[in-house]
């Protein structure tokens, strides 16, 4: 959340309302931290300890196969949600009781819809859901900025009001779980899902904790089914989820901590400082801190999660390969984009309500998945900037098939590249609107943009390195990287063990001990 952008007044600096909720002033257990790696090994030991024929102990306590199944099943459970729950707290124990309340509305909520055949009952039950989980969310996202918005608002009609801002704290991942426990009740209420009636398990699908604060978006459905079977540690497994645990750090740490550091966080703090080409650079170079910094992400906690059985889903495919707006919203944040598109865009209409709807219905759902990222004009801009994309992109489809054309181009060949550029600086252009902390940020960095100082470039040259590293497996042909990543994930053990200790050599002198927080965090 910007919260200079909840200002509103494009000439005043920013305000300062706190992102995470840390007691301590700065949140812990993060992915990129020796704290994360020492609680990860902790609870996959604690978890895969009573695995029968591993433990003695398990042995002697658990007899039968049935009773066997049943309580390895619970204790395991167990061990995953108190491990999420005590992962959570790191940031302000005071905001596990969210967790825990959400989680026990939406569990009796789903099991009412279970229950109840008339209608009217089931209509209430789930605005009863929708009602708490985002009233929740909006007191502590987006309670200030509607303040200062209707303030605002009302000065245009000369009416003067100070309103009284709550400044509370933003709660780390309220934005993830809330979707989460709502994608489980809407699909309870359309029969599309069973309620589920263990508790546990459902509680630790709300709180699991590699994907907890930062997504994936994991619906129910998704994700439930997975305690159907017993989770089975295998050598193939580890190995994949270590791979993507150790991608996931150097996505993060060498390469988008690295440009955050070396240019991009200096150029946005003070860009008349900076000539229009460097400008121009750090914008370019925030494309590859912002991707490598979530799908970073992402990959560490879908490598976590497959360290105890469970797969969560992609988020990610290579997104700036894309020709255009439509195909790359297929490509980035992918569990936020099918969300909106399921629960807010298709129960609008979607496209089946003639054109003028159609793209009523687009601004409507980018608008939200702006002001989901963040309470701020800014995020407003933002959404408006990709659903005005997504829109002209249509336009253009349409105008293509109109005249016997394909709309979207093959593999390879002169008009995809182009395209593929064209898309490129769609999204490089706007990211402004993304990074600013607030409007008048965003127009001093176009303001140099657009400006006219070319003086020589002041640019460390490891900054295109780290640039190149992650543009070309970004761009290579996808069965180059799918080969290079199977042998990477193949490797022998004493190949991974060399792997993990060149990798943790790397983050070590490239973090100097600090552990920046990831950029979704806030959100």
């Amino acid at each position: 959340m910007t919260c200079g952008a909840i200002s509103l007044a494009i000439a005043t600096g920013p305000c300062h309302v706190r992102r995470e909720s840390s007691a301590s002033g700065r949140p812990r257990m993060l992915f990129n931290s020796t704290d994360y790696v020492v609680f990860l090994a902790l609870v996959f030991i604690a978890f895969w300890a009573l695995e029968p024929g591993a433990s003695p102990f398990a042995r002697r306590v658990i007899d039968s196969a049935a009773r066997r199944e049943r309580l390895l099943r619970a204790v395991r459970t167990t061990i995953l949600l108190l491990a999420s729950y005590l992962f959570y707290m790191s940031w302000n124990s005071v905001f596990i009781l969210l967790i825990i309340g959400s989680t026990l509305v939406d569990y009796w909520i789903g099991l009412a819809l279970g229950r109840t055949e008339g209608e009217g009952g089931r209509k209430a039950l789930v605005a009863l859901s929708l009602f708490i989980n985002l009233g929740a969310l909006g007191l502590f996202k987006y309670a200030d900025f509607g303040l200062v918005a209707s303030s605002q608002a009302l000065s245009l009609f000369g009416v003067t009001w100070d309103p009284p801002l709550l400044h509370l704290i933003l709660p780390v991942g309220i934005s993830f779980y809330t979707f989460q426990t709502l994608s489980y009740t809407i699909d309870v209420y359309r029969r599309r899902l069973e309620p589920h009636r263990d508790l546990l398990e459902f509680a630790m699908y709300v709180a699991f904790f590699p994907q907890l604060v930062a997504g994936p978006i994991v619906r129910a459905k998704e994700f439930l089914w997975q305690f159907n079977e017993a989770p089975k540690l295998s050598i193939a497994g580890a190995q994949s989820g270590i791979y993507l645990i150790l991608r996931g750090l150097v996505k993060k740490v060498a390469i988008a901590d690295f440009l955050a550091t070396r240019l991009i966080d200096r150029v946005f703090d003070n860009p008349g400082a900076f000539s229009t080409s460097e400008v121009w650079i750090a914008v370019f170079g925030y494309t590859w801190q912002l991707y490598g910094d979530f799908s970073g992400y992402t990959d560490v906690a879908r490598g976590s999660a497959r360290l105890f059985g469970f797969e969560l889903p992609e988020n990610f495919d290579r997104p700036f390969n894309s020709t255009g707006p439509i195909e790359f919203w297929r490509r980035w944040h992918i569990t936020l984009s099918r969300w909106v598109q399921d629960y807010l865009y298709i129960p609008l209409g979607g496209s089946q309500k003639g054109p003028g709807r159609t793209y009523v219905n687009l601004f409507l759902s980018f608008f939200i998945i702006g002001v989901w990222h963040g309470a701020g004009w800014t995020f407003v801009v933002f959404g408006l900037w990709h659903a005005t994309g997504v829109t002209l992109n249509r336009l253009y489809r349409a105008w293509k098939e109109a005249r016997g054309g394909d709309p979207t181009p093959p593999e390879g060949g002169t008009r995809r590249v182009l395209l593929t550029l064209l898309s490129l600086s769609f999204f490089v252009v706007h990211w402004p609107m993304f990074r600013s902390p607030n409007l008048a940020n965003m127009l001093d960095m176009y303001d140099q943009m657009w400006g006219t100082d070319w003086t020589p470039v002041r640019v460390d040259p490891w900054v295109w390195v780290a640039m190149v590293a992650i543009m070309v497996p970004h761009f290579a042909p996808e069965a180059w990287v799918k080969r290079a990543e199977t042998a990477l994930k193949e490797l022998p053990w004493w190949g991974l063990g060399l792997l993990i200790v060149a990798v943790a050599a790397l983050l070590l002198h490239l973090s100097a001990g600090q552990a920046a927080p990831f950029i979704y965090f806030q959100f």
